[in-house]
């Protein structure tokens, strides 16, 4: 059976107010171990959650066994009957306008399992030819697919695919250094410069120095940007937390927060998180909440739209496994372009981001990788170093963006510029 078949089997076994979530995932994937490709591994997953609803309590089952639709219905009504009734739950979605766009490069579905193994060749080829030594890797083609349908007239399906390729790599001479680089994207791209670019990060950071702890300029590259944001800012920009006081941004729009422009944006071309619809079956938009700095609004899921007494910005998440949450998509972060700074930090890599406090945004991380800088040069890779402070503090000095901006799996962003605390040890 087909999503759409499993989908409508299994309405019809629901005889209240209710919701079926159908998933697929194909996964194609190849392992690297040193030098060497290892065996490859095809899976599919097909997945099915169901949601029954009566007044204002809910019941939540989900199987992967498509013989079992039934009995997963079965098993949401006996949730549903020992469930409290959550006051503020309005209703389910209903149907809105859905734009079908193309979500990934056609290209991507003619890839097989051979042409998958060369990509993986190629990443390591392009290590060793830059002189780093393979360590571990990976290469996979995703094929995902989704469909949500309702008692209130919501019958949607969306299908995509995401290409990803990563290559760790070492590079030996008085100690051993090591490098990293990855891509992921919903078109066809060359894996070469993947290793590559790893072997030249594990290259430039042989021979690392201790640090002096000292406050100064700090620039976050991209990954450290991902890292750091999205465990200790990104949840207060959701209406979740704004109703549940958990949000230092309730109350302050209007305000300057930054000197960044942040954008969510599930209808981007491509993009690696881009949807035609949510986990609730609305649509994605473009959705500004820091323009120049200045917050505009939060982020809204169905329920929270609802409660708000707002339209959802279409930022709800699921899988077949759980119930519709808060969730980005392709989060993107704009400023005004500096050349970087005279002295101070760059930051590749942080090491412990998810031990920082999301409520107060405090956090004290290693830095994993990170060069020091002099009259805006590197002068030496460093080790035994943290950075620690609070990430609205560190927002609100930030000076601008520096280099070319990256997709980390979800956030676009270059290179972020402001003041922190460097801890040496």
């Amino acid at each position: 059976m087909d999503l759409e078949e499993i989908s409508h089997k299994t309405m019809k076994f629901i005889d209240s107010e209710g919701e079926v979530f159908a998933q697929k995932i194909k996964v194609i994937s190849y392992d690297i171990e040193k030098n060497n490709v290892e065996i490859g591994e095809e899976k599919e997953t097909i997945g099915v959650g169901v949601r029954v609803v009566d007044g204002k309590k809910q019941g939540f089952s989900f199987t992967n066994n498509t013989n079992g639709l039934e009995e997963c219905v079965k098993t949401a009504y006996k949730v549903l009957k020992v469930s409290r009734a959550r006051e503020d739950f309005v209703s389910l979605p209903t149907p809105k306008k859905i734009k079908n766009r193309d979500l990934a490069d056609k290209s991507l579905y003619s890839i097989n399992s051979e042409d998958l193994m060369k990509f993986s060749t190629d990443m390591i080829k392009g290590c060793e030819e830059k002189g780093g030594t393979p360590s571990s890797g990976s290469t996979n083609l995703t094929f995902h697919e989704e469909s949500i349908s309702t008692s209130t007239g919501i019958s949607l399906i969306q299908k995509y695919a995401t290409l990803f390729g990563y290559i760790s790599a070492i590079y030996k001479v008085e100690d051993i250094s090591t490098g990293f680089d990855y891509n992921i994207m919903r078109k066809k791209f060359d894996f070469t410069p993947i290793g590559e670019k790893a072997a030249f990060k594990a290259k430039e950071t042989s021979n690392a120095k201790k640090i002096q702890s000292i406050y100064c300029d700090v620039i976050l590259e991209p990954e450290a940007v991902s890292s750091l944001l999205s465990n200790t800012f990104i949840s207060h920009l959701f209406a979740e937390s704004v109703d549940k006081n958990r949000s230092f941004l309730k109350g302050k729009i209007g305000e300057k927060i930054t000197n960044l422009t942040m954008i969510d944006d599930g209808t981007i071309d491509y993009g690696v998180a881009s949807a035609n619809f949510d986990g609730d079956g609305n649509p994605t938009k473009r959705n500004v909440v820091l323009e120049r700095g200045i917050l505009k609004g939060f982020l809204f899921d169905d329920f929270y739209g609802k409660k708000f007494g707002v339209e959802s910005t279409g930022n709800s998440e699921r899988d077949y496994k759980s119930l519709p949450s808060m969730g980005t998509t392709n989060f993107i972060i704009e400023g005004e372009k500096i050349e970087g700074i005279k002295e101070g930090f760059i930051v590749n890599e942080l090491r412990g981001a998810h031990t920082a406090n999301p409520i107060s945004g405090d956090f004290s991380v290693e830095i994993s990788s990170g060069f020091y800088i002099k009259n805006g040069e590197k002068v030496h890779p460093i080790k035994h170093g943290m950075i620690a402070g609070n990430v609205f503090e560190f927002l609100s000095k930030v000076k601008g963006i520096y280099g070319e901006a990256k997709n980390t799996g979800g956030m676009i962003t270059s290179s972020i510029v402001s003041e922190a605390k460097v801890v040496g040890w």
